[in-house]
């Protein structure tokens, strides 16, 4: 909890996102944080621990670059003797958004400064139909942008959820996604075929893919698009997603323009990216 901590603050300091960080049960965490320590300690660099301890005696600071060295230098001035709860305390309020979702924070935090938190947390729970592609995007930052908008379902429109990104693969984003409180949940039958996803070179070609998409998959769909109308109206705050990080270039779109034609769907859609 410190290293997500510590490490976080000299993402802050220096303004390079290292990693990125969304608000957990103990504050900012980062997924792939916690895997490169398994990595890491898999490779023999870190000793098998739930601490991060280096094993042997190889000195890795100097091949970190100088104004990163000289950012981590200083940080462990500001930090001085800081640990533990004390360390949270001053990471909870110097950055409130990231301790919005604390498991902890009545441990940390006085009634007062939970009350200035709370400020900072999205409670918005009027329904709306999200759209989020992950190109581009860590899990972590994924996961941000899905909790800055109290989004409570995820709904994952690929056809076969498989990715060599990080976090994306469905068993990993089903996983992910519910440790963060958000239902996840699988239509396959609203994607595109592989098949059918070739020679993506031209504006024309997509053109093509998508009307491809509209008369051959989406009007056969009336009842998995009946299924996600009803979704949006249970859930209130739902969010299709899938991987072009343009939702002009994904079949997502084709997905809201169905509703955006529907005069009895009156929920505001809005596309994340």
């Amino acid at each position: 909890m410190e290293c997500h901590k510590l490490m976080f603050l000299l993402c802050q300091r220096t303004r390079q996102n290292h990693y990125d960080f969304f608000p957990y049960k103990f504050g900012a965490y980062s997924f792939i944080l916690h895997q490169d320590k398994l990595r890491l300690t898999d490779l023999g660099y870190l000793q098998i621990d739930d601490s991060f301890k280096i094993t042997g005696i190889q000195r890795f600071l100097p091949k970190l670059d100088i104004f990163t060295q000289t950012e981590l230098f200083a940080l462990r001035d500001a930090i001085g003797t800081l640990h533990g709860r004390s360390l949270l305390h001053k990471v909870y309020l110097e950055y409130p958004y990231y301790a919005t979702r604390s498991e902890i924070a009545s441990e940390i935090l006085t009634p007062s400064e939970r009350e200035s938190i709370a400020q900072y947390r999205n409670l918005d729970s009027s329904p709306c139909l999200f759209t989020i592609g992950y190109e581009g995007l860590t899990i972590d930052s994924y996961l941000s942008i899905l909790i800055s908008n109290n989004i409570s379902a995820l709904v994952d429109v690929r056809k076969n959820p498989i990715s060599k990104k990080y976090g994306f693969s469905k068993s990993q984003l089903k996983r992910y996604a519910e440790s963060a409180k958000i239902e996840y949940i699988h239509l396959p039958e609203l994607g595109v075929p592989s098949n059918m996803r070739q020679n993506l070179n031209s504006e024309q070609a997509y053109i093509d893919l998508f009307n491809q998409y509209l008369q051959q998959i989406l009007s056969n769909q009336s009842s998995s698009l009946r299924y996600l109308k009803d979704l949006v109206y249970d859930k209130r705050r739902v969010a299709i997603t899938c991987f072009e990080a343009s939702h002009t270039h994904c079949h997502r779109s084709k997905i809201t323009e169905y509703f955006e034609n529907d005069s009895s769907f009156e929920i505001p859609i809005v596309h994340l990216s």
